[in-house]
């Protein structure tokens, strides 16, 4: 078969190899001139490419609309590739936020059960570059980016922790975001688990036939089930019965909390002891960039949250603040409303400071509803936030917008602001 890989990041480049491998021929090409790729060479995509090949399998950063891409014969998203290259039993973990915690959890739970495991997907390394080595569980991270051109992709326990507005700069409206979140479910079978949070009205009714296993931190309206009471997560209908405990303190926010409980019902459904995914959760460090403590100065604590890239992110932050927060918010555009998140929450918020290419409407959203300030960089933003806060305050960064504006990407932004910090010790 010919096959044109579109895009030379990590996931294309290993997509490639591994078409190679399986005896393909194969064009890795990009819209901008390719850098080194190894030992695979590469090229400036043309016309032509997509008019020779059988299959084009596009970088999920390419747009579904692309005009290029309706020039195309077949074309295959590089998850679906890999899932129909893998034996191995698939967990695929989705929302919009909080995958990146949970499938690392679940893949730390099923190591540490002496389970053979991989993990890939959205989080590095891509899914296909498993292929080689087919663990017996594949534990993958996935955005609807790359739910955009699946056609038989079929994880054995689909999880979607959540939706909210995010991409609204990629999608046609939020009813389109919606459906490539949903579309994970909609090729599993009776033997297949659906887990859904309970409680998020966007996934309600489900296409697929697996079995739909709820969760929420109250008892959930699905037969089966998993729930927080107190500290310790419990299972409802055939699974019934005491699973692990959670960590208590500061640091574990609300949204740590749901993906530990999804983690524990996945582990639960798989049959690994609810004492290994207890000593996993009470080791955890957290991700880098997802509310992790930076330092505190002068009884002030700041938190990097730059990995909250949508305002979902931003009120699932906040919600697990009891306040006072000085908060430092924005960057590139993603069409997200503020508003209503800092409304609900400025009884706790003290200050806001502003940065990015949103900033002017982001000011135009709440500057009536909390006291805001513009701020020409991460530097003035966290230096004006330390000169405006008072003992016992935590200045928060969980910018709601993507980074691309002034940074390489989320971590880049997240680095800055904590030398930002510590340049003020």
């Amino acid at each position: 078969m010919r096959i044109a890989v579109w895009g030379t990041g990590q996931t294309g480049v290993e997509t490639a190899r591994e078409m190679i491998r399986q005896g393909h021929e194969v064009r890795l090409v990009d819209e901008q001139t390719p850098g080194s790729c190894g030992d695979i060479p590469a090229k400036l995509l043309e016309k032509d490419d997509v008019e020779w090949a059988d299959l084009v399998i596009p970088s999920p950063g390419i747009p579904r609309h692309h005009p290029m891409l309706l020039e195309a014969k077949k074309v295959l998203s590089e998850i679906e590739v890999a899932a129909s290259l893998l034996t191995g039993t698939l967990i695929a973990i989705t929302g919009s936020n909080g995958k990146t915690t949970t499938t690392t959890l679940i893949h730390e739970i099923l190591e540490k059960a002496g389970l053979d495991a991989g993990i890939g997907g959205n989080i590095s390394p891509p899914m296909i570059s498993l292929v080689e080595r087919n663990p017996r569980y594949v534990v993958a991270e996935i955005s609807s980016f790359q739910l955009e051109w699946i056609e038989r992709f079929r994880p054995h326990i689909g999880i979607c922790l959540n939706v909210t507005p995010d991409h609204l700069d990629r999608y046609r409206s939020m009813e389109e975001y919606v459906t490539y979140k949903r579309i994970l479910f909609k090729n599993q079978n009776e033997s297949d688990f659906a887990l859904v949070n309970d409680t998020d009205p966007y996934l309600k009714d489900l296409e697929g036939s697996a079995k739909r296993v709820g969760f929420s931190f109250a008892r959930p309206g699905t037969p089966d089930g998993a729930f927080i009471e107190g500290s310790r997560v419990y299972f409802q209908g055939s699974i019934e019965g005491e699973g692990p405990r959670l960590p208590e303190g500061s640091h574990i926010s609300n949204g740590l909390k749901e993906d530990m409980l999804a983690s524990a019902l996945t582990a639960r459904l798989l049959g690994v002891d609810a004492h290994i995914a207890e000593e996993v959760f009470a080791s955890f460090k957290g991700i880098r960039h997802r509310f992790e403590f930076v330092a505190t100065v002068e009884g002030i604590t700041f938190i990097d949250d730059s990995k909250a890239t949508n305002v979902g992110a931003l009120d699932t932050a906040l919600s697990g603040m009891n306040g006072p927060v000085i908060l430092i918010l924005g960057g590139k555009d993603k069409g997200g409303e503020f508003s209503c998140i800092v409304e609900r929450h400025k009884s706790k918020i003290r200050k806001v400071f502003v940065i990015g290419e949103a900033t002017a409407r982001i000011m135009g959203e709440i500057s009536g509803i909390v006291d805001s300030q513009k701020a020409e960089d991460m530097q003035q933003a966290v230096s004006s936030a330390f000169e405006s806060a008072r003992q016992g305050d935590v200045v928060l960064l969980s910018p709601g917008c993507a980074s691309f504006d002034m940074f390489k990407s989320y971590a880049h932004r997240g680095e800055v602001f904590k030398e930002c910090v510590h340049a003020i010790k």
